[in-house]
């Protein structure tokens, strides 16, 4: 009798050593579906997919892969609004177009590689141009995606490069110490860009060595950087540039990176071992709610799909998200399953969290549209 309530007692002991997750928000559901139907010449970028509120109504923005051109979407018709071009020759070239960031009618602002930053107009026409030199990290790419968008403050532009030269070559030391974030600033004389000393938490390879790549987005003041391999997201002054502190925020799903042991496995193996492993994705600030949304790629098992892996990596079949509030704690975590959702194709609008429903691994899959569902949370605050 005596053993038995002894290992009673130890499995109530162990039961209480687990961590409960309780949050406040126990609910999603979708209260609208935006379907915007679209030409066979357009073929949508879905790197960049930006929500723009203006004095004259409701915007979508997508680049055209087929042409060279922003497309405007009417969010009250579900029409094109405008066209903007990209020149790629002449005197308003923009070189090798690699992102873009709608800041203010009629001026957008393009990434483009080698890195430099455009500022253009609606009619396509360059009005600004500055190069990114960072001669330390030698850096090759500057993207304004949906990962990493251009942040932009008055006379101020942040900007990121997440990745390193040669992470297979790079020791953790020369890691933590290259620099991540740039800033372009103009002034009455001149516009210049310069990279911000903000490194990476020490000991970030303590377990092994992980992507480098994260996401990021901004909420007055603070930059919060959201790293892809590691739950610690970074939260940075504008003003002071500088580190403020770094906040644990944790998925109950994300629990093993991806290690990195050496040079690409050759064929699909490396793309099998990114499927096996769970990673963090876009980090969205929502400004009509005062929260934030981290989402995060849990691990699966390839075998469990009647698809190739690089068709399953490209449109993940499985896609969580969290919710933040605006101190980063977290009010709720939710998942779609079987290819809901589109993973990296989400925007935040007045109406709620709007998530891709068109996936090409989806049987109702249709290249003719562009169709987003509505997210509401229970317990946050919507217009109507």
């Amino acid at each position: 009798m005596r053993s038995i309530i002894l290992i009673i007692s130890l499995l109530l002991v162990f039961s209480s050593c687990e961590k409960k997750y309780t949050y406040p928000i126990t609910e999603k559901k979708v209260t609208e579906t935006l379907i915007i139907s679209i030409n066979s010449d357009f073929n949508p970028d879905i790197r960049r997919v930006q929500y723009i509120e203006s004095d004259s109504g409701e915007y979508l923005a997508i680049k055209n892969k087929s042409k060279p051109e922003i497309l405007l979407f009417d969010l009250q018709t579900n029409k094109i609004n405008y066209k903007i071009p990209l020149f790629t020759d002449g005197p308003n070239s923009i070189g090798n177009y690699s992102g873009f960031q709608i800041y203010k009618p009629d001026c957008v602002l393009i990434s483009s590689i080698p890195p430099k930053a455009f500022s253009i107009n609606f009619q396509g026409e360059v009005l600004a141009s500055i190069p990114i030199f960072d001669p330390e990290n030698k850096v090759n790419y500057v993207g304004s995606t949906n990962e990493t968008p251009f942040i932009v403050k008055d006379k101020e532009l942040w900007g990121a490069q997440p990745f390193y030269s040669n992470i297979f070559n790079i020791t953790e030391r020369e890691a933590i110490n290259t620099l991540s974030i740039f800033k372009i600033e103009a002034n009455k004389t001149d516009t210049l860009s310069r990279w911000i000393p903000i490194s990476r938490p020490p000991n970030i390879w303590s377990d092994g060595k992980k992507s480098a790549n994260f996401a990021w987005d901004n909420r007055y003041d603070s930059i919060i950087v959201a790293p892809f391999t590691d739950p610690t997201l970074w939260v940075i002054s504008k003003k002071r540039e500088g580190l403020v502190s770094y906040v644990s925020v944790k998925s109950k799903s994300v629990n093993s990176f991806r290690i990195i042991d050496g040079y690409p496995a050759p064929g699909d193996k490396g793309i099998i071992q990114d499927l096996e492993s769970d990673s963090y994705e876009n980090f969205i600030y929502d400004i009509y709610r005062d929260v934030f949304y981290r989402f995060f790629l849990p691990k699966i098992d390839v075998n469990d799909y009647n698809l190739s892996p690089r068709s399953i990596f490209s449109r993940r079949p499985m896609i969580g998200v969290m919710v933040l509030d605006k101190d980063l704690k977290i009010l709720g975590e939710f998942n779609f399953l079987n290819h809901e959702i589109e993973n990296r194709n989400y925007f935040v609008g007045k109406k709620g969290l709007y998530v891709s429903t068109n996936n090409p691994n989806r049987d109702d899959f249709d290249e003719n549209i562009l169709r987003y569902d509505i997210i509401r949370f229970e317990g946050l605050k919507y217009e109507d």
